[in-house]
């Protein structure tokens, strides 16, 4: 923060400084034009006096008495001094000389002698030039000591707004002091609970707010990434526990029936099988790949028939998609082709898993409302708000196939994309589950693949 504050506090006395010097040097220039202008009005007066307009060229130079601060020099055309009281023998410029002889021809510039400037006027006549001259030495005096004020000025308001700056950095960089604490606090202990300053309305404190809720984020995301752990070490031990035991049976009976061998190949299988969609169901939810998915527009039923048709292919099923009539096959949805064809992928495999007869499997599709209707046992009355759960399984379904993982997916898929889901039992038996997506108004693409 030092540095940041010592970035502000440089920056805004580079800045005055700037600003003053610029304003400094326009002013001593506007200073210096306008004394100058003065001094020129002055010589034109006085040169007035002494030339005349007529056919004499002699000027008689008078006393200094008379003129005072002004010296008067006359030239012949060859610019050679005829009479001068100048009390220095000043050099004639080359503007003055092309004026030299030239009737009423004028020039006024600047001579410097030695450490002194001169401001000279020079008059053309026929037999030569008058030239009129003014010590610049006090207006000189004047613009020093002007830019010794400017400089001070200069230096004083530079000096001020770093000064400003560095209590201004100072105060804005507290709380980010205070949030760099926090985040090597975080850093080092890894603990997220750290205290926060509080936030205010300015940027540095939406930044405040900003660091806190991505902490509150993070704590939050550690938990689920804690729970799914545990939930998956759990379930993981089931079908490793039987694998196990299999594997120990047929090692210490090596000489057992064949029939009691296919037994227990098959219970292999099995296990190895669900397993393996444990371990795939768990890569899906725990890699983020139903969140990277690209949402596009889709017509749902036109999806739905598509994974009927695949599943119950599958499974020997027969799957029938049904479509409402409220905006029929028009309907479309904003979501990831994949990610549904998931969620109802694995809505339907739900179904077939829990209803072993030989009723079909019915897929409602209205509007952007799909239900997936099954004949099977139903759901247990206190597990209907927990059946979207990680690795939730009803008692009575503990010994069939699965990961525990299918719904809580359709749940991610479809709250990530402004969904909800449910779930119910059906009058008649069996259940009803499945999901409803915001409608778009006009579809703008209708591929579903």
């Amino acid at each position: 923060m030092n540095s940041l504050r010592l970035k502000i506090a440089v920056a805004m006395a580079v800045l005055v400084l700037v600003a003053t010097s610029v304003v400094g040097a326009i002013s001593y220039r506007s200073t210096s034009a306008r004394l100058i202008a003065e001094v020129d009005d002055s010589i034109s007066e006085a040169t007035t006096l002494l030339v005349r307009r007529g056919d004499d060229n002699r000027f008689r130079i008078p006393a200094r008495g008379l003129l005072g601060i002004y010296s008067v020099r006359v030239l012949n055309v060859r610019a050679e001094t005829v009479n001068s009281s100048f009390e220095v023998d000043l050099p004639v410029s080359d503007a003055a000389l092309s004026v030299v002889g030239v009737n009423r021809g004028f020039d006024q510039s600047t001579v410097e002698f030695g450490s002194e400037r001169f401001r000279v006027h020079t008059v053309g006549r026929d037999a030569g030039a008058v030239q009129v001259a003014r010590s610049l030495g006090e207006t000189d005096r004047v613009l020093r000591d002007v830019q010794r004020r400017t400089a001070l000025f200069v230096l004083v308001v530079s000096s001020l707004a770093a000064a400003v700056g560095w209590l201004l950095a100072s105060t804005v960089a507290a709380p980010l002091r205070r949030l760099t604490r926090a985040a090597s606090e975080v850093e080092q202990s890894g603990d997220l609970n750290v205290a926060l300053p509080e936030p205010g309305k300015d940027e540095v404190g939406r930044l405040g707010s900003a660091f806190g809720s991505m902490l509150g984020a993070l704590q939050r995301s550690r938990g689920e990434q804690q729970r799914l752990v545990q939930d998956a070490g759990h379930e993981l031990r089931t079908p490793l526990t039987s694998l196990r035991t299999n594997l120990a049976v047929l090692r210490r009976h090596p000489d057992m029936a064949p029939d009691m061998q296919e037994r227990i190949l098959e219970d292999l299988d099995s296990e190895v099988g669900e397993l393996t969609e444990l371990v795939n169901e768990l890569v899906a939810v725990a890699s983020g790949e139903l969140a990277d998915q690209p949402p596009q527009d889709l017509r749902l039923a036109e999806v739905a028939r598509r994974v009927a048709a695949r599943v119950g292919r599958r499974r020997e099923r027969s799957v029938v998609v049904e479509v409402g009539v409220r905006v029929g096959e028009e309907a479309t949805v904003f979501a990831p082709l994949a990610g549904i064809e998931r969620a109802i992928t694995n809505l339907v495999e739900n179904a077939a898993k829990f209803d072993q007869s030989d009723a079909e499997i019915r897929v409602e599709v209205d509007g952007g409302r799909l239900m997936v209707i099954d004949h099977g046992p139903g759901i247990p009355e206190d597990d209907l708000s927990l059946v979207f759960d990680r690795f939730h399984r009803a008692t009575a379904s503990r010994t069939l196939p699965g990961s525990g993982l299918g719904l809580a997916i359709v749940r991610e898929i479809v709250e990530r994309h402004r969904g909800t889901v449910s779930a119910v039992n059906r009058p008649g038996g069996g259940a009803s589950v499945g999901f409803e997506l915001p409608v778009q108004d006009a579809p703008t693409s209708a591929n579903p693949a």
